[in-house]
């Protein structure tokens, strides 16, 4: 069995650092508001592991819980100094751990396979075809 690829990231200031093992079973891009304010960007780009796949290697994050516009809950995990959001888990994955794409040190690999709440993406946002969800209603 090859190796598994071992992705490593962390916050803007440095002061959280993670690893995760192995290939992502989700990557997707949200456009609900609550990814557009947690981001302050058009989106927030979602990145899902096995929790067991992550280890935390130093940092101390704060977790502030939220619900979802579905009525489930979001743990957002970020770091204590600058703000950065690094981690959620989510209730409709019960064993995974959300990772923002933006931190991790290689963003080359990231490619999202799906759009979520599309209808809520900014008027100016044009989609790839290739990807489910894109159309705006």
């Amino acid at each position: 069995m090859p190796d598994e690829v071992v992705r490593r990231g962390g916050c803007a200031c440095g002061a959280v650092r993670y690893e995760v093992t192995g290939a992502p079973f989700h990557l997707a891009a949200c456009h609900c508001k609550l990814c557009q304010r947690r981001t302050g960007s058009a989106f927030g780009i979602s990145c899902f592991f096995a929790t067991r796949s992550l280890r935390v290697l130093q940092g101390d994050l704060k977790t502030w819980e939220r619900s979802s516009d579905s009525g489930r809950m979001v743990q957002c995990h970020f770091c204590r100094i600058c703000g950065s959001t690094v981690l959620w888990n989510l209730d409709v994955f019960p064993d995974a751990t959300g990772i923002a794409g933006g931190c991790f040190d290689d963003t080359d690999w990231i490619q999202p396979e799906n759009h979520g709440s599309a209808s809520m993406a900014h008027k100016w946002m044009c989609f790839p075809l290739d990807v489910e969800g894109g159309q705006q209603e």
